[in-house]
């Protein structure tokens, strides 16, 4: 793919991306509000709260337009400045919290999970999502994205040695000086004075903290997760709320799949190659777009299997076909015979 191709291609996708992501993500607010059953409680607000996240996502992803890529021992994300007249450490930040909303991602699901946790053992744990606690539960997931964005800021930042490094690859792959782009890089073999490659430890940590920042979301997610799965097998068939519950707990566990194949996964593989020196830059292209793709995509599994969100839209489509349908379509000689007996 020429750079140009790809540049085109890329910008579609994002600006396609974003629009899509406010329409859905509003939609099912709007249907969590009208819609919700009684049932769900304090869940609502989780809810919108974390779809009103995946908007903020997108919006971000439309104002940076990240490229992720990989070159040797390095990993990065980067903003294309040409044509903006942003600083350049400004420019820097807005990289590195582009990045942190991978953090927010993560904790919001593994809050779902507690939540739902909490619904189904009946133990009156779910009082700790009463309204005065509800500010507790949105902090969790904007602490993640700030570590997340801390570390890319101050382990992986623009340096000279950096910008020697892969700027040549940025040059080859994008036709773009390193001076025109800000980014936040990991450069585990940079090479000394003497073109010696020294680990970089300092990246080293900071992958360290990636890795830790995403382990403990996971843990929680794996085992509320299973503990739902066998808490949910003890309802009884004739339960009313089993039905919700299930409903619920499906979408939860559509939406770890989700991130787990698209982002977590394939980005755990970036992160890990170019400390083996290992190439993967078709896979970084790839996740230039899903990165861009993944906010329209996480609110899908509600819509589809909380069932009043599904029958409401099966309405809209109904009734929309019923209007098409009711529409009387008069042929012209019908009209001049119904004149004529005037």
């Amino acid at each position: 793919m020429t750079p140009e191709t790809f540049e085109l291609s890329k910008n579609i996708t994002q600006i396609l991306s974003v629009i899509l992501s406010i329409l859905i993500n509003t939609s099912l607010i709007i249907l969590i509000v009208t819609k919700s059953s009684k049932k769900m409680g304090n869940y609502r607000h989780l809810m919108v709260f974390f779809c009103c996240c995946s908007i903020m996502f997108s919006s971000m992803d439309i104002i940076v337009r990240p490229i992720i890529y990989t070159h040797k021992s390095a990993f990065f994300m980067m903003m294309d400045l040409r044509g903006r007249s942003l600083p350049m450490n400004f420019a820097g930040m807005m990289v590195c919290a582009m990045a942190g909303c991978f953090g927010v991602i993560i904790y919001g699901i593994a809050i779902h999970f507690i939540y739902r946790y909490f619904a189904l053992e009946r133990q009156g744990r779910i009082k700790y999502f009463d309204k005065k606690f509800l500010p507790f539960w949105f902090i969790i997931p904007i602490f993640g994205g700030i570590g997340w964005t801390l570390v890319s800021w101050f382990l992986f930042p623009m340096t000279s040695v950096t910008s020697a490094y892969i700027g040549p690859a940025i040059n080859e792959a994008f036709q773009m000086d390193i001076n025109q782009a800000a980014y936040a890089a990991a450069v585990f073999y940079p090479p000394d004075e003497n073109g010696q490659k020294l680990f970089n430890w300092k990246c080293g940590i900071g992958l360290v903290f990636y890795l830790l920042i995403m382990a403990i979301p996971f843990y929680v997610v794996i085992y509320v997760s299973v503990k739902s799965a066998e808490k949910i097998k003890e309802f009884p068939s004739s339960n009313y709320g089993k039905g919700l519950q299930m409903q619920l707990y499906k979408a939860l566990v559509a939406q770890t799949v989700i991130p787990v194949v698209f982002l977590f996964v394939p980005f755990g593989v970036l992160f890990l190659c170019p400390i083996l020196e290992i190439g993967c830059k078709p896979l970084a292209n790839v996740l230039t777009f899903v990165y861009a793709i993944y906010p329209v995509v996480d609110p899908l599994p509600t819509l589809f299997y909380v069932q009043n969100y599904r029958n409401a839209i099966g309405e809209i489509f109904v009734c929309f076909q019923c209007r098409k349908k009711s529409r009387v379509h008069v042929a012209p000689e019908e009209v001049s015979r119904d004149a004529d007996s005037y």
